[in-house]
């Protein structure tokens, strides 16, 4: 361990305790708690960013990583903050409550209420059964991943919009099953919502992907927690066990050539650097090159379809061409190794990116803000979770793919149940303005 690595390891736990320290009155305030988006974006930051970014400085592979993502870590729960503080200048002092009484109970700690569904009938189901339809011809044309001889091979071709509609559809679908299941009145009712989550979840393993199965345990873990209601210490441990489980047999499931003999050491080996190393190598990665290799691109990565247009051809796709780095250095591996916001930061716009994530920070908190105020139902519970879950997300998602994903998230919210003045609590948070009636 050379001294550089253990500062920036040191600098990188200090930044996140500051974080936390910074985030957690304005959670608190909203009466979200650990769901609040800006404690599930450092959750996750710290889970696939920092302890990477941590190894790879203790062991004297790059400080970079652990420097910058100290930096953003920072800048996103002052970004946060200073927003909470313009609310509280405007007048919003208190906390955002539902104003349905069965929601608002459930808010203040009251486990058994259930929200009422809000949705239109038959409407989410629709919208799932379209997500499907739009990867259908490409499960017809190159087979169902789980069921095919080159598992990687089909699961790649599911990529695009189609396979964001799925991101959204479905797990939005089986968040609103899982309180129809609690207030459904006869046994009947309750069984075909259960059996159809259960279906949702097994279509996402069939699929092979490691995130969808991911993220649909998130949505409906976020939206349990939104409803108020709580997780029994036992049912969280089953949970998290049969997630690991699940996240590990995908691993195998993918490549198999590679684990047969060794299973259980592949699934390890390959979930710990899947989830806690790939990251901060790609952020490494994209250090080294840019700007040493490459000029900052000044954010044309956002621009990179335009670039005939501004004359320029050579815009490339982070992921992409980032990857052989990541890998092992020879040019001729192809692969995608997801950037996510911090690896756009740095690509375009060195130390000067981690303004973006004051800008992210601000947004979390109006976002949360949002959902603090948006309890009523389960379809707005079910919406607010995935918004919530994808922002959180932005380890791997970079903001055209957050921006396509939120704006799925609200298209599917306008679609499946009445807005009952949504739009008027949003543009009141948009501009920090208090819920209607609170003193300014």
């Amino acid at each position: 361990m050379t001294a550089s690595g253990f500062l920036a390891a040191l600098a990188l736990v200090a930044a996140f305790a500051i974080a936390a320290l910074l985030v957690r009155p304005v959670a608190k305030r909203r009466r979200l708690g650990l769901v609040h988006p800006g404690p599930v974006w450092l959750v996750l930051a710290g889970v696939f960013l920092g302890l990477g970014s941590a190894v790879l400085a203790v062991t004297g592979e790059s400080t970079g990583p652990a420097l910058y993502v100290a930096g953003s870590v920072v800048a996103f729960a002052l970004g946060l903050r200073a927003s909470d503080a313009v609310a509280i200048r405007r007048g919003d002092t208190g906390p955002s409550a539902p104003t349905d009484a069965g929601t608002r109970e459930a808010a203040n700690g009251n486990a058994e209420a259930v929200p009422p569904s809000g949705a239109r009938p038959w409407v989410p189901f629709a919208l799932a059964a379209l997500a499907i339809g739009a990867i259908a011809p490409t499960l017809i044309r190159s087979g169902i991943p789980f069921l095919t001889v080159d598992v990687t091979g089909s699961r790649t071709e599911l990529v695009g919009l189609p396979i964001q509609l799925v991101r959204v559809a479905l797990p939005a679908l089986a968040a609103l099953l899982v309180f129809d299941v609690l207030r459904a009145g006869d046994r009947r009712r309750r069984l075909l919502a259960v059996g159809a989550v259960v279906a949702i979840a097994g279509f996402s393993v069939i699929l092979a992907s490691r995130y969808l199965i991911a993220e649909l345990a998130a949505v409906l873990f976020i939206a349990w927690l939104l409803a108020g209601r709580r997780v029994p210490a036992r049912v969280g441990v089953a949970v998290v066990a049969a997630g690991i489980v699940a996240f590990g047999g995908i691993q195998v499931l993918r490549a198999y050539d590679q684990a047969r003999g060794n299973e259980v050491g592949f699934a390890v080996a390959r979930s710990v650097n899947r989830i806690v190393l790939v990251q901060p190598r790609t952020v490494a990665a994209l250090e080294r090159v840019i700007p040493a290799e490459e000029p900052y691109l000044l954010g044309l990565t956002w621009l990179r379809r335009l670039g005939p247009l501004l004359g320029r051809d050579d815009i490339p796709n982070l992921g992409y061409w980032i990857y052989p780095e990541v890998v092992s250095g020879a040019q001729e591996t192809a692969g995608y190794a997801a950037p996510g916001l911090i690896g756009e930061a740095w690509a375009n716009f060195g130390p000067a990116g981690l303004a973006l994530f004051v800008a992210l920070g601000a947004f979390a908190e109006r976002l949360g803000a949002l959902v603090a105020r948006r309890r009523e139902t389960a379809v707005d519970i079910a919406a607010g979770a995935l918004a919530i879950l994808f922002l959180a997300r932005t380890h791997a998602l970079g903001l055209g793919g957050l921006a396509i994903l939120i704006g799925l998230v609200v298209a599917w919210r306008i679609l499946a149940g009445p807005l009952a003045g949504l739009g008027g609590t949003a543009r009141d948070v948009i501009a920090w303005r208090p819920p209607p009636g609170r003193a300014r």
